[in-house]
């Protein structure tokens, strides 16, 4: 019989921790803008430390909500299940504790009032209710041809990044969601599994 695997609350706060450590030190951000301004020549988007700066703290939030989207779809592996649906209600209860101890974690590293924890969450419902409706254009896409739906991700990063040039700055963006992705999946396994690249 496979041993029972729990989940603790202490983890959320743990990879809260990692993620916002993974952003700063491995200069996520910073290196997609540089990126992406010398493969189109965009050096007109730079607009200073304080621009460049607010740049990097808006889409790093916005990095934050993809990457915890994605551990809330691959949370339930750590349980052997493929979806949250199949999760008995002691282990969606473990899932619910976790991810409020990282939210709570992160309104304290990004020091929230309780405007910002608000808007946080409203974009997360936003990034949610996505999420549910790709899953459901899925099934039915193998059932006939349904044009794909772009993430909020993507149009808000290519917005923030550069709205005069919005179509190229959504393809940057959709490889730096699957960038982003990747991320949050290989911190999810370290913070699971000390140890673990």
């Amino acid at each position: 019989m496979a041993r029972s695997r729990k989940l603790f609350p202490i983890y959320g706060s743990s990879l809260a921790n990692n993620m916002l450590a993974a952003l700063d030190r491995g200069h996520v951000v910073a290196n997609f803008v540089a990126e992406y301004i010398e493969e189109y020549d965009r050096h007109g988007i730079q607009g200073g430390p304080s621009r460049d700066r607010e740049l990097a703290e808006t889409i790093g939030r916005e990095v934050i909500l993809a990457m915890v989207l994605e551990v809330e779809r691959a949370l339930p592996g750590f349980f052997g299940k493929k979806m949250q649906s199949k999760l008995k209600e002691a282990e969606k209860d473990s899932m619910q504790a976790f991810f409020q101890e990282w939210a709570a974690s992160l309104a304290r590293a990004w020091n929230w009032n309780k405007e910002d924890r608000t808007r946080f969450q409203r974009d997360l419902a936003l990034y949610s209710e996505f999420a549910a409706r790709r899953n459901t254009l899925q099934m039915a896409a193998k059932r006939g041809k349904i044009p794909q739906e772009d993430s909020p991700f993507v149009g808000r990063v290519a917005l923030l990044l550069d709205p005069s040039m919005l179509e190229q700055a959504r393809r940057a963006s959709r490889k730096f969601h699957a960038d982003a992705e990747r991320l949050a999946l290989k911190l999810l396994r370290q913070t699971l599994r000390p140890g673990v690249r």
